[in-house]
């Protein structure tokens, strides 16, 4: 289904099973009661990370919320956070690449964000005891191009002796023995950076569970309950239409990523639904010594990467396959169609995947156990939007990831659930969040964007 004037981008019925929704929760399909509520303090729209911590942190905070209903389209938490990697980190090529965009210092910055998020991830699931197989481990970003790698290292040795902090946990392995060390076949250079590697969909619905045992007069879930339009009455009050009936919120946060601009028409061509891939590949033999790394492989230049996630069972998720499909625009920009997966030619670029790439894995028999597309928010300028809705005082939004919504997420929100709460603006969080000013949603950066899409 691509996106187009006439239609309004919403979450599609019956959208492709993934991995990480093989063992679907208990609350899926929770409705907390049978009719929707009329009113509450507090309304959020989407049930994923971005809803649900949101949620969390709103609870946390020194005055919480009387009432909190969370709307979700379909199923608990089946959008992206249930299609993605499952790893939570930030590329060297991303930050090397916006040295002489952003600065260093703000690439420092944006570093820092990205390793808070880290150890954000790991508080919360230990002190919410939640199975979600979180792992604090390392990633291998891979070039197998020679002229990613040296521009790529230039950078990087050109900020570390200038004492920009964003190298100081990242490091190049050494290039006689890269392929020893990554197992991955042609690989001309590896960067090896921190990360944090979970189950998703496990993550967000446990701690759900936690708040629904924790504030069952104060929170309200109602899955298979899609917001159609979204209008704000005259006392500043918002009115949420659902085709079961209206909900009015005092306070709204549109947790929508991708779909935010079926919602607020101002996001148009701001956060853009593009369709990616992903699967699970099983090996029948085991590989020994298991791959303790997650990673984003680049094969040349100028190409999207792969990335890889293996699970402590030996399986591997791993996505992208992006050089497949790229040049059929219609079948990945502007759609937000995730009830059908990509041609059987394009799935073929996942059979005998680990055979082909990586070291170790020629017997190992592995096959693809499930393939499956999801849908990620991207903006014009590669940043998500955080903070309050530009020109609508009672509704705030976090959303536009552009596929690497687990390394911002759980931040995001805390500062979100903060600016709810006290009726504040991303200008007066952001420093006790470090959040970078990249990040803050703003009516310039909507100009800027619908301008650069034109």
């Amino acid at each position: 289904m691509q996106g187009s004037s006439m239609e309004q981008i919403l979450p599609v019925p019956s959208p492709v099973s993934s991995y990480w929704l093989s063992q679907p929760h208990k609350f899926s399909n929770l409705r907390s009661s049978t009719e929707l509520p009329t009113e509450c303090e507090i309304g959020i729209i989407g049930s994923g990370m971005a809803g649900i911590t949101t949620a969390y942190h709103l609870f946390k905070q020194e005055n919480p919320p009387t009432s909190v209903v969370i709307l979700e389209a379909r199923e608990l938490c089946s959008g992206a956070t249930a299609r993605n990697g499952g790893h939570s980190k930030i590329k060297l090529s991303t930050l090397a690449s916006q040295v002489q965009k952003l600065g260093a210092d703000r690439v420092d910055e944006l570093q820092n964000f990205v390793q808070g998020v880290i150890a954000s991830l790991k508080q919360v699931a230990e002190d919410e005891e939640l199975d979600c197989e979180l792992e604090i481990r390392r990633s291998f970003d891979v070039q197998l191009d020679d002229e990613d790698a040296a521009s790529l290292k230039d950078i990087y040795q050109a900020s570390r002796k200038a004492g920009h902090t964003w190298t100081n946990n990242v490091d190049f392995a050494l290039p006689q023995y890269l392929e020893q060390v990554t197992s991955i076949k042609g690989a001309k250079a590896a960067e090896s950076v921190p990360c944090c590697s979970l189950w998703p969909y496990k993550f967000v619905t446990q701690l759900l569970e936690r708040l629904v045992s924790r504030h069952p007069e104060q929170l309200n879930v109602q899955t298979t309950t899609p917001v159609t339009a979204v209008s704000v009455l005259a006392d500043g009050t918002n009115a949420i239409t659902t085709p079961r009936g209206v909900l009015k919120a005092k306070k709204l946060v549109f947790a929508t990523n991708a779909y935010t601009a079926g919602l607020l028409p101002q996001f148009k061509d701001v956060i853009i639904p593009v369709r990616g891939m992903a699967s699970h590949i099983v090996p029948k033999v085991p590989v020994h010594p298991h791959l303790s790394h997650t990673y984003n492989i680049t094969f040349s230049s100028g190409q999207s990467a792969d990335y890889l996630n293996p699970r402590p069972d030996g399986s591997i998720v791993v996505g992208g396959g992006g050089s497949m499909f790229k040049s059929d625009r219609p079948s990945w920009f502007d759609n937000f169609d995730d009830s059908t997966r990509f041609s059987g030619e394009v799935e073929k670029y996942w059979d005998n995947y680990m055979q082909r790439v990586f070291l170790g894995w020629e017997n190992s028999e592995a096959v693809v156990e499930k393939v499956w597309t999801g849908i990620m928010g991207s903006t014009p300028d590669g940043w998500a939007h955080m903070g309050r809705v530009p020109g609508r005082h009672s509704q705030w939004v976090l959303a536009g990831f552009n596929g690497g919504g687990m390394a911002l997420i759980p931040t995001g929100a805390k500062a979100v659930a903060k600016m709810v709460a006290e009726d504040s603006d991303f200008v007066d969080v952001k420093r006790e969040f470090g959040i970078p000013e990249i990040f803050a949603t703003s009516t310039e950066r909507l100009r800027e964007a619908f301008a650069e899409t034109r």
